[in-house]
């Protein structure tokens, strides 16, 4: 699996507005370069679904299949032999909040991509973390 945790001073509520806000990371992660909701006339939930693009790595199709508002959620993508799993946790802490990232690969093509792309994910992942949390930080 991979991972990334990073604190904010920011507030457990801006934290999440950034994390879920998702149809926005194209504009603030530099990981992606857009996500589009695919039924936009849905509310953001279980069943919800997005095309996302990211630099460098092929268009995936992400359906949420958890949302816990303020807290969680949890989306995955299928592609042949390969579903990948994303899940992103805001958490309140002493002074501010934390941002946790967890992505995960299954599948008969798992061990595949993890060996092709797992130091670039968790690049990717490290970096949506920071982000996130620096960007909660300002006012």
């Amino acid at each position: 699996m991979i991972s990334a945790l990073s604190t904010s001073s920011g507030s457990p509520d801006r934290l999440w507005l950034l994390v879920s806000e998702v149809e926005q990371w194209g504009d603030r992660l530099p990981t992606f370069t857009s996500v589009r909701a695919l039924e936009p006339w849905r509310d953001v939930g279980v069943g919800s679904r997005f095309e996302v693009r990211q630099p460098r790595l092929p268009t995936a199709v992400y359906e949420m299949t958890e949302w816990t508002p303020g807290r969680t959620f949890t989306w995955m993508a299928h592609a042949p032999g390969i579903t990948t799993t994303a899940t992103h946790t805001v958490s309140a802490r002493e002074g501010g909040s934390v941002v946790d990232l967890a992505l995960e690969w299954s599948g008969p093509l798992a061990p595949v991509v993890r060996m092709l792309l797992g130091r670039k994910a968790q690049s990717m992942v490290e970096s949506e973390a920071q982000t996130m949390a620096r960007l909660a930080e300002r006012v």
